[in-house]
């Protein structure tokens, strides 16, 4: 029986639009990769990411590291 802790499969993120535009759009991460860029700014990291992109509207897709903001709420203690 293996009783360590295990890191969460998926992640509750803000995504933000291309170029920054639109408000932040809610999302869970599903899976990260390193994808080689050629870009000086990006970090070469992406996520698979299901996000609400618009109300009644699911979509999947691979985000740049840089559009993904961790949603971080209080623990139910420091409420």
């Amino acid at each position: 029986m293996d009783l360590q802790p295990r890191a969460p499969t998926g992640w509750h993120v803000w995504v933000t639009g291309n170029g920054g535009y639109g408000a932040p759009t809610p999302g869970v991460v599903v899976q990260w990769q390193y994808l080689p860029v050629h870009n000086a700014t990006a970090t070469g990291w992406a996520a698979l990411v299901v996000h609400v992109p618009f109300e009644g509207a699911v979509a999947m897709e691979w985000v740049p590291a840089e559009r993904i903001e961790p949603i971080v709420d209080p623990a139910p203690q420091e409420r």
